[in-house]
C-alpha cells in the first residue's frame, strides 16, 4: 500500500504527549499507561498499514484543561466513544455521523463515523473526572485511493461516505465488526491479520451500502424501484398479520432480490429504513389493539410475534415513551379517544 505524507502517528501521538503518556512497542501493539497530576488512564495502538490504524484509549483528566488537536491531512474514522467524548467532537470541528447508541460499559456510549477535514489545530475543552474513551478505527484518503487503484469503480467515493447517513444494516453490520475490537485479541497470536479482517469487513460492508444507495439513487421512482419498495411494505405487512416478524434477509430472499438492494430502494422509495418501517408498524398495531380492544398484553405481545411480554413491552417503550399498559390507560383518559404515536414521543 503507498505510503500517505503523513506519518501516521501525527494523528494520536501529539495529544498523547499532552498527558504525559508515552506509548511502547509490545510486539505489533504499541501500549501505554498514565498516572499523573494531568490525568490517568491507558491506551493501545496497532497500526496495520501506512494509512490505517486501530486504537483505543481511556484517559481521565484530573483537571480541566484544553487539549490541543492537530490534524496533519484529513482522514475518516468510525469509533465507539463515550458520552463525554461526543460532547468534545465539536469543539475540534468535529460533526458526526451515523450515530447509534452502544451498549457497552462506557457512559453513554455510542458508534459514529466522521471525516476530520479542519487541517491545523483545534482546542477541545476536557473536564475533570469525566471519562475520554474511544475505540475507533482511523483511515488516511490514500487507504481508499489505493483500494480503488486495486478494484476500479467498487470504493470510489468511500472516503467521503464518512461524513454521509449510512443504511441502518450497514451501521449495524460495522457496529457489530467495531465491538470485536480489543486489546486482548490484537496481542494474540494472529492478532494483526485479526484486525486487517475486521477492517476490511467494516470497509466491504460500507462498499456495498453505499453502491446499493447509488444506484438506488439514480433509479428511485421508476416503476420497478417502486414496485419492490411497495411489495416489501405488503409482505411485511402479510407476515404482521400473521404473527410474526420478518427479517431484512428473509425479506429480500421472499422478493428475490439482495439484502442491499431492498434496503437502499426501500430508504430512497419511502425515506425509511426497512427495519424502521417494521419496527412502526409493529408499534402502530400494538397501539391499535391496546386502544381498541380488551385483549390482555400478554396476548398483543403473543399476536405481534414477540416471544414473551417483557420483549413487548420493551420494544413498546423505546418507541412510544410509554408501557403498554400506561398507554392503554393514556387511552381511557383522553377525551376523544384517541391518543396518538406522534402525541406520545412528542409528550
Amino acid at each position: 500500500m503507498p505510503r500517505s505524507t503523513t506519518d501516521i502517528t501525527e494523528l494520536y501521538a501529539p495529544q498523547f504527549e499532552q498527558f504525559g503518556l508515552e506509548l511502547k512497542s509490545r510486539g505489533a501493539v504499541f501500549t501505554g499507561e498514565v498516572a499523573n497530576a494531568r490525568a490517568h488512564g491507558r491506551a493501545w495502538i496497532m497500526p496495520l498499514s501506512p494509512t490505517c490504524l486501530v486504537m483505543e484509549h481511556f484517559i481521565t483528566p484530573t483537571r480541566d484543561m484544553h487539549l490541543m488537536e492537530y490534524t496533519p491531512e484529513p482522514y475518516a474514522c468510525v469509533s465507539e466513544i463515550s458520552g463525554p467524548t461526543l460532547a468534545c467532537m465539536p469543539d475540534a470541528g468535529i460533526t458526526p455521523a451515523n450515530l447509534k447508541p452502544m451498549h457497552g460499559p462506557w457512559p453513554n456510549s455510542v458508534m459514529c463515523s466522521f471525516i476530520q477535514d479542519n487541517c491545523g489545530e483545534e482546542l477541545s475543552p476536557l473536564f475533570a473526572g469525566q471519562l475520554y474513551h474511544s475505540r475507533s478505527v482511523l483511515f488516511l484518503p490514500g487507504f481508499f485511493k489505493e483500494l480503488e487503484s486495486r478494484y476500479p469503480a467498487e470504493f470510489a467515493g468511500l472516503f467521503e461516505a464518512f461524513a454521509e447517513p449510512w443504511h441502518e444494516e450497514a451501521t449495524s453490520a460495522i457496529c457489530h465488526a467495531l465491538q470485536r475490537v480489543s486489546e486482548e485479541r490484537a496481542r494474540a497470536v494472529g492478532g494483526h491479520v485479526y484486525m486487517q479482517g475486521i477492517v476490511e469487513t467494516m470497509v466491504a460492508e460500507l462498499a456495498c451500502s453505499h453502491a446499493a444507495r447509488e444506484q438506488a439513487r439514480q433509479a428511485a421512482g421508476t416503476r420497478a424501484s417502486t414496485d419492490l419498495a411497495e411489495e416489501a411494505a405488503a409482505t411485511v405487512e402479510r407476515a404482521l398479520d400473521a404473527g410474526r416478524r420478518m427479517s431484512v434477509d428473509e425479506l429480500a430472499d421472499r422478493l428475490y432480490t439482495s439484502r442491499s438492494r431492498l434496503c437502499a430502494t426501500f430508504k430512497a422509495e419511502t425515506g425509511e429504513s426497512v427495519g424502521a418501517y417494521v419496527r412502526r408498524r409493529r408499534t402502530e398495531r400494538a397501539c391499535d389493539l391496546l386502544t381498541d380492544s380488551s385483549l390482555p398484553v400478554g396476548q398483543i405481545a403473543e399476536r405481534l410475534g414477540y416471544p414473551q411480554q417483557a420483549a413487548f413491552a420493551q420494544a413498546f417503550k423505546q418507541q412510544t415513551g410509554l408501557s403498554p399498559t400506561a398507554w392503554r390507560a393514556a387511552q381511557s383518559l383522553g377525551s376523544s379517544g384517541h391518543f396518538t404515536l406522534e402525541q406520545s414521543i412528542a409528550g
